[in-house]
């Protein structure tokens, strides 16, 4: 059973139903009707939290009509009293614990688009691509909500997604060559930190991000460009490296276009292996403040499972060379380097989901996107 308890949060003026955290791959958000948000699990999909607006005009307690027509679809008949009723001032007598139980179906299928979303962020497919539109919409209107994704149902394009020259089989044995160290410079390219649809990601953290040594003062940082690429909002990103213990930045510098690539060169104070971590990233405004060394690590920890995620499904479409056991070799890379991130970050409850995925791998074999 995958039942949710509801909660009053005052201050927001939001019920949020809770059930059990996310695992080693996060969440994915989906906000279905305006006033309800929603999250479910990556790995296996299920609907872990659901966010409700309740507060209504002067102070009182109401569920828009949109939000209570989903909520009885997704929950039963009962669940906007149930919501409400969390809301409203209770007595000193104790309250037994109401619980709500989505519906399978359309839970499925929500995960599926929230999922799908998720999977575009970080694609080597361009977010551009209309093979994104046509399954979005398909999801959408089997969810019953043909709205969300202002695009026309249809069938899919007949042309395959155009994508980047990928080569799964090389991107394992850099892996295997280049061995993660706990400590000295780290990098990663975070979706959440730079403008949507300007860079290009590769089949992992490794490949999103070229960091080059130029002689002992200089490194040089390279991300692809995605296609159309915004040159505006690209020059006011910024790289700089960082050291997130204390948050610092030692160096930053902005970009400038070299072919597909976008090109930032950082001149160094010192060395950065003179401290104990050190992190290069990429922001989308130079005023973005330092994320704390937990923070890189767990975002970085996401990212490799979102890898990990892609590789399990062996999207043919990223690489027609590829075999099974060269997905099966990414994801398993993938799957160890989320471990060794999360275990890093502290969290060891995700650390041992994300070793356990790696060794027994996928039990689902769900797909989520035609064109990944």
């Amino acid at each position: 059973m995958n039942d949710l308890t509801p909660s009053f949060e005052r201050e927001t003026g939001q019920v949020t139903l809770e059930g059990l955290p996310a695992g080693a791959a996060g969440e994915a958000f989906l906000t279905p009707v305006p006033g309800l948000d929603l999250a479910f699990d990556r790995v296996d999909g299920r609907l872990g939290r659901a966010v409700v607006d309740v507060a209504g005009a002067g102070g009182s307690v109401a569920v828009g009509e949109q939000t209570a027509a989903m909520l009885i679809r997704l929950f039963g008949q009962e669940a906007r009293g149930v919501v409400l009723g969390a809301a409203l001032p209770r007595g000193d007598e104790p309250q037994a614990a109401l619980t709500l139980c989505p519906d399978p179906e359309l839970a499925t299928t929500l995960s599926s688009l929230a999922r799908l979303y998720a999977v575009r962020a970080t694609s080597p497919v361009p977010p551009s691509s209309p093979w994104w539109a046509a399954e979005a919409a398909e999801l959408a209107e089997r969810a019953g909500l043909p709205a969300m994704t202002g695009a026309k149902t249809g069938p899919a394009p007949a042309a395959p997604p155009r994508v980047p020259v990928l080569d799964v089989a090389a991107e394992v044995e850099s892996l295997e060559k280049d061995c993660p160290h706990p400590t000295g410079t780290q990098w990663m390219l975070d979706p959440g930190m730079v403008p949507a649809g300007l860079f290009q990601f590769g089949l992992s953290p490794y490949s999103d991000l070229v960091v080059l040594r130029a002689g002992q003062d200089r490194i040089v940082v390279e991300a692809l460009l995605a296609p159309g690429a915004d040159r505006r909002a690209l020059s006011r990103c910024r790289a700089r490296l960082v050291i997130p213990a204390v948050r610092r930045i030692l160096a930053e510098a902005g970009f400038t276009v070299v072919g597909s690539k976008a090109r930032a060169e950082l001149r160094l104070p010192f060395r950065p292996d003179e401290v104990a971590e050190s992190w290069i990233e990429v922001v989308q405004d130079k005023r973005r403040p330092v994320r704390s060394t937990t923070g890189h690590r767990t975002r970085r920890a996401l990212r490799w499972a979102d890898a990990a995620l892609r590789a399990e499904r062996a999207p043919a479409a990223l690489d027609q060379a590829a075999t099974r056991a060269d997905w099966s070799a990414l994801a398993a890379a993938a799957w160890d380097r989320c471990r060794i991130d999360w275990a890093a970050a502290g969290d060891t409850d995700r650390a041992y989901l994300a070793a356990r995925r790696r060794f027994l791998g996928p039990s689902d074999g769900g797909s989520h996107g035609v064109s990944d």
